[in-house]
């Protein structure tokens, strides 16, 4: 097999790039130790791609070098990649010792191969002593290669099993190299690099699934957060809840008996009665609206996609805290956009987001009263809902209670970051994790007179390229 330019170039500049990337993951986690040995074994192989080629022979002017260089780095390349074997198959410390009695048979081979003299290497035959090192050097780790990939198979482990499968092909070539050069390959070059490629590939693709795999995680875990964070919005407002419950279901109670009595006539007044009917209707509803409220806000689901009026949500937003802001007497007063306002989102999701903003509103009030201070004359919070010089749907929640200390602005979305004795410092970090997941964006600022506003900024709802806005 010719000696190919294109090919090599093309293996040398694949490995130099997973072995950096390899050891960068290395360098952020240190505990996954196969990740060093394989970004050293992917530059060493790099550097044999270069020093087996025509071209490094030509370009470097010192035979001494030129000749023994490339043993250097096959040699570090089978070091390495063997360490790579034993961590990779979560080897135990009878693999250890085995990796290092085959890296100092193959130290051996190779400082022994680089002393001898010009003369006497060319007299020394295949089966010198220091050929013999080597052969048996690769003959242990093929294997190690070997017993590690069946134990991995065995275990089920099949994906680490077919990588290291391509080191059987590999050590054995290596082995080889001098019988491989006679019949017209060039040493090691093309059969042990392309099966190490084999495993470069394999390694990319378990890599890929594992950040796929991590990413799906951090999104189960958000969710999950999510939840807990509706689950624990519900349980702050379940006093409020259950006195908005309990009115409609005692006037329904009221209703009921004032209609018993009004039975028991002989002639009874069927107008009075009806009337009786609507008000224990409207009262029902009432109450199921309630609870229709809170069994949207802790169902566990998937992100439902739908298309949204921004002031929809704000009243029904306002109706679901209606009885824990007149518990606290903060009124929550609305400021809609004149014409419907169209995104596409999860309406829990969002309702949720714009609770966690009223709730901390709230708290802000709270703390400014308990602390002996006056809020501002204007409406404690407003829930607004306007319209960027964008096109964008901004959502705005101004109160008048303490504002936001500088210092904490700029951490007031990370998560678990909180200013309240008894807070998780979720509620902010959720908020902005179910923004970002609709496109959009949120930031917090100071009044000028007093108070902070939050403003959630979501992308338009777009319908045959036409935004549905104005």
């Amino acid at each position: 097999m010719a000696f190919n330019p294109i090919l090599m170039s093309m293996l040398v500049a694949v490995f130099v790039m997973v072995g950096v990337q390899y050891l960068l993951i290395f360098a952020r986690n240190s505990g996954a130790v196969e990740h060093f040995w394989f970004g050293v074994a992917a530059l060493a192989a790099a550097g044999s791609a270069i020093a087996y080629s025509p071209v490094f022979g030509e370009v470097v002017s010192d035979a001494f070098v030129a000749h023994h260089l490339p043993k250097v780095f096959a040699a570090a390349w089978l070091a390495t990649s063997t360490w790579f074997i034993v961590e990779y198959s979560s080897g135990d410390s009878r693999h250890r010792w085995t990796a290092l009695l085959a890296t100092l048979l193959i130290v051996i081979a190779c400082v022994g191969d680089i002393g001898l003299a010009g003369e006497e290497q060319k007299a020394s035959a295949a089966s010198g002593p220091w050929h013999l090192a080597g052969f048996a050097a690769i003959l242990v780790m093929f294997f190690l290669a070997a017993e590690a990939t069946w134990r991995l198979w065995s275990s089920s482990r099949r994906v680490r099993a077919v990588t290291l499968l391509a080191f059987c092909f590999a050590f054995p070539s290596v082995a080889l190299s001098h019988a491989l050069e006679r019949a017209g390959f060039s040493s090691l070059s093309v059969p042990g690099l392309l099966a190490f490629l084999f495993v470069v590939m394999m390694m990319l693709y378990e890599l890929a699934g594992a950040v796929v795999d991590g990413e799906g995680f951090a999104r189960r875990q958000q969710q999950e957060l999510s939840n807990a964070s509706r689950l624990s919005i519900v349980g702050e407002l379940t006093a409020s809840l259950a006195h908005e419950i309990n009115q409609p279901l005692g006037a329904i109670l009221s209703n009921a008996d004032a209609g018993e009595l009004l039975l028991a006539d002989p002639d009874p007044p069927l107008d009075e009665i009806r009337q009786i009917l609507v008000d224990i209707r409207r009262d029902g509803v009432r109450a199921s609206d309630v609870i229709r409220h809170v069994r949207k806000l802790v169902r566990k689901r998937e992100l439902e996609f739908e298309k949204l009026d921004a002031n929809a949500v704000v009243n029904e937003v306002i109706e679901i805290l209606g009885a824990e802001a007149r518990n606290r007497r903060i009124p929550i007063a609305p400021s809609l956009w004149p014409q419907p306002a169209f995104i596409h989102g999860d309406r829990a999701l969002i309702e949720q987001m714009l609770i966690n903003l009223l709730t901390n509103a709230m708290d802000s009030i709270d703390a400014v009263t308990a602390e002996g201070m006056t809020p501002s004359a204007a409406i404690p919070v407003v829930l607004g809902v306007s319209n960027t010089s964008h096109g964008e749907i901004e959502f705005q929640v101004v109160d008048t209670g303490a504002g936001i200390p500088m210092e904490r602005l700029e951490h007031l979305f990370d998560s678990f970051y909180t200013s309240k004795a008894h807070g998780m410092g979720l509620g902010l970090s959720i908020a902005r994790s179910i923004v970002e997941a609709h496109g959009g964006r949120i930031r917090a600022e100071n009044n000028r007179g007093g108070g902070a506003t939050f403003r959630a900024t979501f992308p338009p709802l777009e319908e045959a390229g036409v935004i549905q806005t104005s």
